[in-house]
């Protein structure tokens, strides 16, 4: 009787987690996709930066809403990598940027994404919802932390503090799908 016992509780112990790793699994999926970069609206933008960043001193000159500064920017500046100055042209603030001698040693910008720092990743589930049925469908809600992972050698963790995830984990919600393939996280158009 006592081993019947257990053995129930053990399958319902063992039936939570997986949920939890599913979830952890779905939400990894969505949200790791992209690296979490500094980055211009273009590919060719990109290419273009790279083959600038890749000499001392070229200069590429971006547009600034306001005094808004780029955490992963202002990260590069404060490591030496980049040097950025600012300049008013006509009504908007432009930031002119140029590599370091140490910036075109650490090859800091990717041709395809521009200044990557790592990818999301979850740090810790923290509560859901009981699966529910909205529109013809199971969906829950899940509380988790993340973090960035795969962060590059060039990043100083402590320089880039500024970029969320980079020193402690961050705070999110999503909202889960049940499919025929397990949990997945779906956008309102996908």
């Amino acid at each position: 009787m006592h081993k019947l016992i257990l053995l129930s509780l053990s399958v319902s112990l063992l039936a939570g987690c997986g949920e939890k790793g599913d979830f952890e699994q779905a939400i990894n999926e969505k949200i790791s996709k992209k690296p979490v970069c500094y980055s211009f609206n273009t590919q060719e933008n990109n290419e273009d930066a790279y083959n600038r960043f890749s000499n001392v001193g070229v200069v590429v000159k971006v547009n600034v809403g306001g005094n808004d500064v780029s955490p992963i920017l202002a990260g590069l500046k404060n490591a030496g990598l980049l040097n950025i100055e600012y300049e008013q042209e006509m009504f908007s603030k432009v930031a002119i940027l140029s590599a370091t001698e140490k910036g075109v040693k650490a090859k800091f910008w990717d041709k395809n994404n521009g200044a990557c720092v790592g990818h999301k990743v979850v740090d810790e589930i923290k509560e859901w919802t009981e699966p529910n049925n909205a529109g013809g469908q199971k969906v829950t809600r899940v509380s988790y932390t993340w973090k960035l992972t795969g962060v590059p050698g060039w990043v100083d963790k402590e320089i880039f503090s500024g970029i969320f995830g980079m020193n402690k984990p961050e705070e999110d919600q999503i909202i889960l799908v049940k499919t025929n393939k397990g949990w997945k996280a779906k956008g309102i158009f996908e």
